[in-house]
């Protein structure tokens, strides 16, 4: 595969990205998420650029979204990585498209004179903790999380980053 495609989202995207995310969520780890659990994916742009962050989208050369990643800012040194997801056919170091989006992402975060991210994930999605720790994530204790947010409530998760 070529080098992924990088960019902003679009109001355009968004049928497609719910359709990723929610097929990756539900078909892989079967986590049962609906659209109405996750307030952000009913108005991407007002949940995370309007509010300070970013959401980042992958295509492969033929046009189409292959992967996600969102940054909600909590505070002026705090963000937290949300909607990281990359299409099954499209995973592994290979591929690189889960290494170009979080490199764009953690530009994105560091532009913003963000300090630390923060991130849930489901404790089934094993691959994706062992990318996390890859890359400087470390796992937190709910209780350690310097605040709190919305999530969807399952089997959780938590990593911080110091950037």
């Amino acid at each position: 595969m070529n080098k992924p495609i990088v960019r902003e989202f679009r109001k355009t995207d968004n049928s497609d990205v719910v359709s990723l995310v929610l097929g990756i969520q539900n078909d892989e780890f079967h986590l049962n998420l609906s659209i109405s659990d996750q307030k952000d994916l009913t108005d991407i742009e007002a949940y995370y650029r309007d509010r300070g962050g970013a959401f980042l989208i992958a295509e492969n050369q033929d046009g189409a979204i292959v992967g996600t990643i969102g940054l909600m800012c909590l505070r002026h040194d705090l963000g937290v990585m949300k909607k990281f997801f990359v299409a099954a056919e499209y995973r592994g170091k290979d591929r690189g498209v889960a290494m170009a989006l979080y490199e764009r992402f953690v530009e994105s975060a560091k532009s913003k004179g963000l300090t630390q991210i923060i991130l849930d994930t489901p404790a089934a999605a094993v691959r994706s903790h062992t990318f996390y720790r890859s890359v400087g994530f470390v796992q937190l204790d709910r209780s350690a999380l310097p605040m709190t947010y919305d999530f969807p409530e399952r089997d959780t998760l938590f990593f911080q980053l110091r950037l």
